[in-house]
Parts: C-alpha cells; sequence; structure tokens
C-alpha cells in the first residue's frame, strides 16, 4: 500500500513537472498588417491634436483682437469721464470701475483659453465668451 502510494506520487510529480517545462515554441513575427494600422492611428491622433491647437490658436487670435478693440472702448470711456463733471462723472467712474473688472477677467479668461489643452479649450472657450459678453456691456 505503502509502495503504491508513493507510485502514484512520484508519477503525478513526474507528470506536472513536464508540463511546467518553458515555452519553447518559435514565436511569430509581429503582422505588418497590425502595425500599419497602429501607425495609421497614431498619425490620426497627432493629426487631431494639431487640429484642435490649430483650432484653439485661431479663435484665441480673434478673440484676443476683440479684447483690443473693447479695450479701445474702455479706453475712451476713461477719456469720457476725466472730461465730465457732476453726476456724470461720478456715473462714469462707477460704470469704469465695473468695466475694468470685467476687462480683467475676460483678459484672464483669455489667457487660461491660450494655456489650456488640446482636448479642453472648448470646455474653456464657454467662459471667454461669458466674460467678452459682460465686457462688452460694461464699455458699451
Amino acid at each position: 500500500m505503502r509502495r503504491l502510494a508513493i507510485s502514484s506520487l512520484l508519477l503525478s510529480g513526474a507528470l506536472l513537472g513536464s508540463g511546467c517545462g518553458a515555452n519553447t515554441s518559435p514565436t511569430t513575427p509581429p503582422d505588418p498588417k497590425v502595425a500599419d494600422a497602429r501607425d495609421k492611428i497614431n498619425d490620426a491622433e497627432k493629426a487631431t491634436v494639431e487640429a484642435a491647437k490649430s483650432k484653439r490658436d485661431e479663435y484665441a487670435r480673434a478673440m484676443q483682437k476683440r479684447l483690443d478693440e473693447l479695450t479701445a472702448k474702455f479706453d475712451a470711456l476713461n477719456v469720457r469721464a476725466a472730461r465730465a463733471e457732476g453726476q456724470t462723472k461720478k456715473d462714469l467712474d462707477t460704470k469704469l470701475e465695473e468695466a475694468k473688472v470685467k476687462r480683467d477677467a475676460a483678459a484672464k479668461k483669455l489667457g487660461e483659453l491660450k494655456e489650456a489643452s488640446h482636448d479642453r479649450w472648448e470646455k474653456v472657450k464657454d467662459g471667454v465668451e461669458n466674460a467678452f459678453e459682460d465686457l462688452k456691456k460694461a464699455v458699451e
């Protein structure tokens, strides 16, 4: 009985040991179609990123031009306030204080847009447009 148990144990060990050897099957070379597809995907991703950056930069340039125009209106309002007197001057000074805050906010949002990543700038765009609309109302 004892001999049967030892024989069974040895046979089990031999069978298990033979199945645990290193994999000696040759590796297959990568499929050229897979490599080509991977390259095309990478190229498409790069093109998408570049297109998004280009679109962001174009929008930022347009908004910078708009900020410059609104700043010119702010400066004209400042000149009017300097020449005004009495209640008109008080009203213009109050309007100028509000407009300065709005101008600073618009400039800050534009800076955030310029720094935004290619996949985030669209989200920042709404904030930029709102800030510019507020500035426009303040200087007109």
